[in-house]
This record gives C-alpha cells, sequence and structure tokens, in this order.
C-alpha cells in the first residue's frame, strides 16, 4: 500500500508537466511524502437548517421510557462484506457513550415472495443487527448493518480474468491496481441501473421493514426470512421510535430511490387495511439520512424527473392540500462531501425541488469537508488521495459528530465549532418596503 502511494505521488506530476533535473524530482517526492504538518488545515462547511443527530433521540428516551433509537446503515460499491462498518459503529457508540453491547448479533438473510426469481437463488443480502446501551441501560439504539453485494457478486465475477490479467501483455503495478479497482466498483452502477434495480431496492425495502416492524425481542436470530410474513412484525412502534440512515456513496442514491418508490405506490385502503395504517403512521414522522460521499447528482444523469417535482408545499407544509398523499413528515438529508473525491457530490440548492419526490418533504444540508489532507507535490502542485477522499468518512470526527449531535445554533459540538464554518439556510420573513418620504 505505502509502494503504491509513494509511486502514485511519483507518477502523477510526471504526467502533468515536464520537470528538469533529477534534484526537483527526488526533492518534490520527498517533500510530499515525508512532510508531515502538525497542524490540521483541513476545512469544513456547513450550509443548511439545524438538524438533530443520534443523542437528542437517544436523550428524549429519559423521558419516554419505551422508545428505542434505530439506525440502518447501506454500504455503496465495491464488494462488501458483513462487519464493514465496524470501525465506524465503533467511534460512533464512544461518542454516545454507549458502552454496553448485547452479546447476541442477529444475523437475517433477507428474502422476498414479490420478486420473480426463476432458477436463482433467493439472495437479497444480509442483515447484521446489534443492540447497544448506555451503562445505566437508560438509552437503547439497534443498529441495523445491510450487506447486498451478494446481488452483485455474481455478475462481477465475468471481469475476475480482466482483474487477474491472465490474458493478453502484462500491466505495470500502478495500471493494474487501477483496472482491478475500476474492476471491483463500476460494474455495481452498472447492475444497479441495469438488470439489478428490482432487487438492490427490494434488499433497501426489506431492510427498513425489519426496522420499522420488530423490537429487539421480536426479531429472528437467524435463517432467511421475509419481514411483512415475520410474525413478529407489528409495526406497533413506529410513531414512538425514531429511525436513521447511514448512507455511503451507491447506498445514498439506492436508498432514496427506495424511499420514492414508497411514494408511487398505490395503496387501497378496502383491501390492505394494515398497510394504509402503516403508511398514515409514516406520514406523521421525521426521518433523517446521512449521506457520506453521495451520488445523487451523478446518477440523476439519463433519468426522468421523479412523479411529483417542485410541489413541497402542497405536500409538506401544515395544511397542505395534499398532505395525506405524502410519505412521511419530512426528510432530512445531510450530505457530506470532500470537494477531492472524485465520486461525490454535493446537493445542488434547487436539487431537490427539481430531483427529489415532493412527497417525501426533503430538507438538504450540505457538509463539504477535506476528509483527506492536501500535501504540496515538487512545489507546483497540490494532491488529496482520492481513495481516502472517498472512503475516509467513516472514521472523521467532524462526520461522526454531526452524526451523532447534529447541529444547533445555541449549542454546538466543540469540535465542530471549532473546525466548521456554518452558513445557517431557513426560509426568512419577506422584506418590509421602506415607506417613502411622501407617504
Amino acid at each position: 500500500m505505502i509502494k503504491n502511494k509513494l509511486i502514485l505521488l511519483a507518477v502523477l506530476p510526471l504526467l502533468l508537466f515536464p520537470l528538469s533535473g533529477c534534484s526537483s524530482i527526488a526533492k518534490g517526492v520527498t517533500e510530499a511524502v515525508l512532510e508531515r504538518k502538525e497542524e490540521d488545515s483541513r476545512q469544513c462547511e456547513i450550509a443548511g437548517a439545524e438538524f438533530n443527530g443520534v443523542t437528542q433521540s437517544l436523550e428524549s428516551q429519559e423521558t419516554h421510557s419505551k422508545k428505542v433509537t434505530k439506525v440502518l446503515m447501506v454500504h455503496g460499491i465495491s464488494t462488501h462484506l458483513p462487519g464493514y462498518s465496524n470501525r465506524f459503529q465503533k467511534k460512533l457508540y464512544d461518542t454516545l457513550n454507549l458502552n454496553k453491547t448485547d452479546e447476541i448479533v442477529k444475523t437475517i438473510r433477507l428474502d422476498s415472495d414479490e420478486i420473480e426469481w426463476g432458477d436463482e437463488d433467493h439472495v437479497l443480502g444480509e442483515l447484521h443487527i446489534t443492540r447497544h446501551m448506555n451503562d445505566e441501560q437508560t438509552r437503547e439504539l439497534i443498529f441495523y448493518e445491510l450487506t447486498w453485494s451478494p446481488i452483485t457478486t455474481p455478475q462481477k465475477e465475468a471481469l475476475a480474468a480482466d482483474s487477474a490479467n491472465t490474458e493478453g501483455l502484462p500491466r505495470s503495478n500502478l495500471n493494474g491496481s487501477l483496472k482491478s479497482f475500476m474492476n471491483a466498483t463500476v460494474p455495481d452502477m452498472l447492475i444497479y441501473n441495469g438488470n439489478g434495480y428490482e432487487k438492490i431496492t427490494k434488499a433497501i425495502e426489506e431492510s427498513v421493514c425489519w426496522m420499522l416492524a420488530d423490537e429487539w425481542d421480536t426479531l429472528p436470530e437467524s435463517g432467511a426470512h421475509s419481514c411483512a410474513a415475520w410474525k413478529g412484525s407489528t409495526f406497533a412502534s413506529i410513531l414512538q421510535d425514531d429511525h436513521f440512515f447511514v448512507t455511503h456513496s451507491l447506498g445514498s442514491r439506492i436508498t432514496i430511490d427506495t424511499i420514492q418508490n414508497f411514494a408511487s405506490r398505490k395503496t387501497t385502503p378496502n383491501k390492505n387495511l394494515r398497510q394504509s395504517e402503516i403508511a398514515r403512521k409514516v406520514r406523521q414522522k421525521e426521518f433523517t439520512v446521512f449521506m457520506m460521499a453521495n451520488q445523487l447528482p451523478l446518477l440523476q444523469m439519463g433519468r426522468n424527473a421523479p412523479d411529483v417535482p417542485e410541489d413541497q408545499s402542497a405536500y409538506c407544509s401544515a395544511g397542505g392540500k395534499y398532505g395525506e398523499q405524502r410519505v412521511m413528515k419530512k426528510m432530512n438529508i445531510v450530505a457530506f462531501s470532500d470537494p477531492n473525491d472524485i465520486l461525490s457530490y454535493p446537493i445542488p440548492t434547487n436539487f431537490a425541488q427539481k430531483y427529489i419526490d415532493s412527497r417525501i418533504c426533503p430538507s438538504v444540508v450540505n457538509v463539504s469537508l477535506n476528509v483527506a489532507p492536501e500535501q504540496d507535490v515538487f512545489g507546483t502542485l497540490s494532491f488529496a488521495n482520492p481513495a481516502l477522499a472517498h472512503n475516509g468518512y467513516i472514521e472523521d470526527d467532524r462526520v461522526i459528530t454531526l452524526i451523532a449531535n447534529g447541529m444547533h445554533r445555541n449549542n454546538p459540538s466543540p469540535l465542530i465549532e471549532k473546525t466548521c464554518k456554518w452558513m445557517e439556510i431557513e426560509g426568512l420573513p419577506a422584506k418590509t418596503a421602506k415607506p417613502s418620504e411622501d407617504s
């Protein structure tokens, strides 16, 4: 890994401009690789309204003893194995002071009767569920880690021979690493936008169902199950519990697509009273999704606008004309992006209005921050590791702190107050015209 980084830092500048003299090359590489700045110069800017984090949900359990905080994590591109979120979870629990973990890990293999499988295996991925509490056991968090990689892995195996480069001329080390990275990641986006869309969104839907439907004691400990058919799926605690999503990369697009699919479904009350009652409860709730390295603008390319764009006031405002047709009361979207992450995109101000269905009532906060530190190369170029910029969110203290504590005008976290600038965005009252001297 270190060797590859040295090669990358040395080769990129040579491709971009000519240099004269071996001494310049040696000096540039030495400064880029060996110099370390003691002071953290990474920047952070937040643009959006105030928002709550997981802490506020846990604190409210002190007065609502039956409430539980639930978090669902969805990964993005490249192959993932169960346990991929362990480091993120440890940092989050440390920040939340959740020091006790149930020894039982519940593992559900996701299945569904709503997909025409043919001869294929009924595999939608795995949901690992863990339970965490504070020392006094007055705060409880249930974490749902979804691994949907088994859906795309069979098709990606067709590129294994290319990654191994068993045919044709050999590749250089750097080019071989880049080609293997492309073969491991890009196919996920292609499969999702192709024949994998139904299965992958169904995996998210099943995971959301398990998060909404059951309490810890009623969840199955193992086996392949469909949520709606499980005997413990009563959906009895939807209103009292709080629900958060943490998504990375392609997982952000998948999650929003799945939620928008809920909006497009037609439910006939007389035929499905239970589903109508569940929908009524969800309409009263706020949800929050924390998106790391989101790709919403990129993956909107080539798509039509949602069924109901640019009409949030009719669905989401108090007394709105179509309030009974919305999916939820509000979807808080907190989007983290590193400008040096080539696979991440901030969400423009009007993007949610045009390209996210108004019926999920989106409210966007953008967090632009340097996850990967920039380094000078040869004194003329700056460089930040794009792999770290894409994958480093889950271990960044500022990201963890904002997910844990949110952002509040009167009580900001000390780390965020010190390292981030906040441009608060909210609906401002109309400016009153100044009376003229003649009036």
